[in-house]
């Protein structure tokens, strides 16, 4: 057999076992040195392959694929630093939680560190933010090389896949000739049955979670990221519970469609500015804290001696940032959720939850009578997005200001939609391709990005992957000329000399001119009305369009401060 076959054999046995293990869908950079690997995917029928020549593109739009679709996603690229591209994405994969399976293609042994071309070192390149790293063999075609090839294709997509999923990075040293045998064919395809388990409490533990919580004045606090469907049962266990539940933009708690009088979508905005006359005996928190600073604050000044704490941590990687635990819960959230309601017989005292409902009902006056909500600016575009997302919609926020628009302003709407973000790492990078892999795995439904300026421009070149695959994207482009989220921060008392170069940094871009660029159809929005025209557009015919609204960095500042005294003021008079 010629080095050409026994590479091809070896190769498509390793596809082979990715495909048994369940991968349907590779992102390919393409590359001399991974010329095989890339046709043979490219030519794999049970595989759906999309090609983007910028690395870090790639990358991010595969973390978007496998955020939507739920599957471990192939990212495949060339030697050198292509594959150091890649390390941005991995990063926020292995923080968030998402399956990843990063093939590099590589020199061989003999062509390495004696100053060949396009060689560095790859071995552990991604160091600890990959789960799993080998280093493949030289293609061999011998039964045990090919029963390798297969069974490490297998056992990277399912080490990806398990809990905590994350990313898991494959070297593949290669030969020439580089170009592969298209005329071979393996004798058959293999199938492989991978049965995995759940992390579950005992009854007997659960049964003591139960009696612990149950009667007492409590609160949930969810982080992370979730889908609706694990939204509605964290809504479900509050209600059983008669507790207030306080979570991230990204749970999905406020975009589920549950009008449930236990979400406490404005916490961010009244939790500190509140008098307790009751503090809650127990917190029980889901996942990484919730975006917002202000109940990380309320958090930390509970008193152990007052409150118990439990943390769920189903990853087992105990990320709890202020390390206040008293009882750690290492099971499947979602699983310990459906087990205990059935154990919950005693709700916790109206008294408890009306002063919540309270704080919730004063915050919700003060933000109606604000005046400026109801003109076009950053913060009322990003609510009216959240208010015109269709059922079963996609919605992509940016790190920033977009998400903290919602975090602290959007309450509970009566539609049901999926919101998505990389905050993972929260970077800026990689925002736009991340959106595009969403939008890639269901086109058919309305998919909208809200975006700042920045990360707009930090992320141009995804905007290839929305014209080369026609992907129907709807950009709400909030842009106030620069980094908006330094105006709320400390780096605000600096004078403008030391400011606008280094934390306002203006870019001064027409993205007029960048929508020409890239097919898109471009408008700026001049008031909310037509904002919602357009957005109610995009609920019945997707198209892949820029909307711009141009922001005031200064008056982002000025409405949440204005905000924050009338709720004050409300607070104290009540």
């Amino acid at each position: 057999m010629t080095n050409q076959k026994e590479m091809t054999n070896y190769l498509q046995n390793f596809i082979e076992g990715l495909i048994s293990s369940g991968v349907a869908q590779a992102v390919i950079s393409p590359g001399s040195r991974s010329t095989p690997l890339a046709l043979l995917l490219h030519r794999q029928k049970n595989i759906e392959t999309f090609i983007e020549v910028d690395e870090r593109s790639a990358a991010f739009f595969g973390l978007g694929l496998s955020k939507a679709s739920g599957k471990p996603v192939v990212l495949l690229c060339t030697s050198g630093t292509a594959a150091a591209n890649y390390y941005p994405a991995i990063c926020e994969a292995k923080a968030s939680h998402i399956p990843l399976i990063i093939l590099t293609t590589d020199r061989p042994h003999e062509l390495r560190q004696v100053g060949a071309p396009q060689a560095m070192d790859q071995i552990h390149l991604f160091q600890s933010h990959v789960k799993m790293f080998v280093e493949m063999a030289i293609p061999e075609e011998s039964k045990a090389m090919l029963d390798y090839a297969y069974w490490q294709g297998m056992r990277a997509t399912d080490t990806a896949s398990q809990t905590p999923k994350g990313p898991v990075h494959l070297n593949f040293p290669l030969r020439e000739p580089l170009l592969p045998d298209l005329t071979f064919k393996l004798e058959s395809e293999r199938k492989t049955q991978i049965l995995t388990g759940k992390q579950q409490l005992s009854d007997e533990q659960l049964s003591n979670c139960a009696a612990e919580w149950q009667g007492k004045n409590g609160v949930l606090v969810v982080g992370g990221t979730h889908s609706p469907e694990e939204a509605e049962q964290f809504i479900t266990l509050a209600e059983t519970l008669n507790w207030p539940i306080i979570s991230d933009p990204l749970a999905n708690l406020t975009s589920v469609g549950h009008n449930s009088h236990l979400i406490m979508s404005y916490a961010d905005l009244f939790i500190q500015e509140v008098e307790m006359s009751l503090k809650p005996e127990v917190v029980v928190r889901f996942g990484m804290l919730p975006i917002s600073k202000n109940t990380m604050f309320w958090l930390q000044s509970l008193e152990e001696s007052e409150t118990t704490v439990y943390f769920v941590d189903e990853t087992g990687e105990w990320q709890d940032q202020l390390k206040q635990t008293q009882v750690a819960i290492q099971a499947e959230e979602q699983l310990f959720i459906q087990s205990i309601l059935n154990k919950i017989n005693v709700k916790s005292s109206d008294i408890w939850m009306k002063q919540w409902i309270n704080w919730q009902k004063i915050t919700e006056q003060q933000l109606d009578e604000i005046s400026e909500l109801s003109s076009l600016n950053e913060t009322s575009a990003s609510l009216l997005v959240h208010k015109m997302m269709t059922d079963n919609g996609q919605f992509f926020v940016s790190n920033s200001n977009a998400i903290r628009f919602l975090d602290r302003f959007a309450a509970v709407e009566n539609n049901r939609y999926h919101l998505f973000g990389n905050r993972g790492i929260n970077g800026i990078d990689g925002i736009v391709s991340t959106a595009l892999g969403m939008c890639a795995v269901n086109h058919d439904r309305q998919n909208v990005l809200l975006i700042g300026d920045l990360a707009m421009y930090h992320d141009m070149n995804g905007l290839m992957l929305a014209k080369q695959y026609d992907l129907p994207l709807t950009i709400v482009l909030l842009n106030n000329n620069g980094g908006g989220i330094f105006s709320f921060l400390s780096q605000r008392q600096l004078t403008p000399e030391d400011f606008e170069p280094i934390f306002g940094t203006p870019i001064d871009l027409d993205f007029s001119l960048v929508a020409q660029l890239y097919g898109a159809d471009y408008v700026k929005a001049e008031n909310l009305e037509q904002l919602s025209i357009l957005l109610e557009a995009t609920q019945k015919q997707q198209k892949f369009q820029i909307i711009e609204v141009v922001g005031d960095r200064q008056e982002n500042v000025e409405l949440y401060e204005a905000v924050l005294a009338g709720l004050r003021d409300k607070l104290r008079s009540k």
